[in-house]
């Protein structure tokens, strides 16, 4: 499967049955004779976080948090392409202000260049000072989407430029960490070391997730499988419907939609094929190693694992929503072969640098 590509989750397909421990699991007309599957080799990754990569995210933390400011320094230097501007206009049509074409002396802020106003209107005020007022001539397009009552029409914009912004970055303080935690970090001493351990545990999680997929890869590709063309039918059908869903919800058709993944229509359906051979072979897998191992998820296993799905699937102390919108066997079921897929990487054998 590609990256492009939203894969649909195994979990909720097919009931497992987990008792026996044959090595080789039919589902239908399809089957797998599991090949080896221990002591496979995976890359060890580096989970380590220099200095560095922390200081960059306190950096980006407070570009995101900085105040827009007037910069006196700019008050009597012409506009040019990239500033960013505080003004006040009023727009014309016909000689009379029309809906929508007043910042009401509110103010509005302008990136020149960022083409958030009308073909025109931004060029216009470059070379212009701070202080200045100036009348701008403007077509709106043909058609004009958000008023089309506009489109197409000349239109004259009176615009007042109070000053050039600047951004004034916060200093990284405790103060500064209080307020934007809302209490919960009061140091940034504390608040450093928080993201320091989001950073360590996003590479760990990165890391298994690598190896995890490094060592299913190879299991499977060790095992040996009959595949039912029915099925694969029917497994494609299904993803082909789902795809042609999310066109539908984004208001486009398939075609459209395979274009933006920069995909012709024939290359999405072939994906899709070989999406649908995979779906049923990780199945069968799973199904088969998980027979073969005995492995189960306990009530313990089930009530230490849970909370993450909570947390992911936007369902935090709402443990009974949870399972009745994706129902508990199903989720034990996501479970099982999460425990599977670890039990892969604690079989196998990291190799050496």
């Amino acid at each position: 499967m590609t990256k492009h590509l939203v894969g649909v989750l195994l979990c909720a397909l097919m009931a497992m049955n987990l008792a026996g421990c044959s090595s080789t699991v039919s589902n239908g007309k399809s089957s797998v004779v599991l090949g080896e599957y221990k002591g496979l080799s995976y890359a060890k990754s580096d989970t380590m976080v220099p200095d560095q990569e922390v200081q960059d995210e306190i950096d980006a933390l407070l570009e995101s948090q900085a105040t827009p400011v007037e910069n006196p320094e700019r008050n009597s230097t012409p506009v040019a392409s990239g500033d960013e501007l505080w003004i006040d206009y009023i727009g014309y049509v016909d000689g009379a202000e029309f809906e929508g074409g007043n910042s009401n002396n509110e103010g509005a802020s302008l990136a020149i260049g960022s083409g958030s106003f009308i073909e025109g209107f931004e060029e216009a005020l470059i070379g212009k000072t701070v202080g200045s007022t100036t009348d701008i001539n403007v077509t709106f397009p043909d058609p004009y989407t958000s008023n089309t009552d506009l489109s197409g029409k000349a239109a004259t914009f009176t615009v007042t430029i109070h000053y050039v912004v600047k951004h004034e970055i916060p200093e990284f303080t405790d103060a500064f960490v209080n307020e934007y935690t809302h209490g919960e970090y009061t140091t940034a001493t504390e608040y450093h070391q928080y993201i320091y351990d989001s950073l360590v545990t996003a590479k760990e999680d990165e890391a298994k997730a690598a190896q995890m997929n490094e060592v299913i890869e190879a299991a499977i590709n060790n095992s040996t499988f009959t595949l039912d063309e029915t099925e694969i039918e029917e497994t494609y059908n299904e993803m082909v419907d789902y795809y042609t869903s999310l066109a539908d919800s984004y208001g486009i058709d398939l075609e459209t939609y395979a274009s933006h993944l920069s995909m012709t229509l024939d290359d999405l359906y072939a994906e899709l094929k070989t999406n649908a051979e995979d779906t049923i072979k990780q199945e069968l897998f799973f199904d088969a190693l998980i027979a073969a191992e005995q492995l189960n998820i306990t009530e313990d296993d089930y009530a230490e694992r849970i909370g993450e799905y909570l947390n992911y699937y936007g369902y935090v102390d709402d443990q009974a929503g949870f399972e009745a919108a994706y129902d508990k066997e199903t989720i034990k079921k996501r479970m099982l072969y999460e425990k599977a897929a670890e039990s892969l990487v604690e079989w196998g054998v990291p190799a050496e640098a």
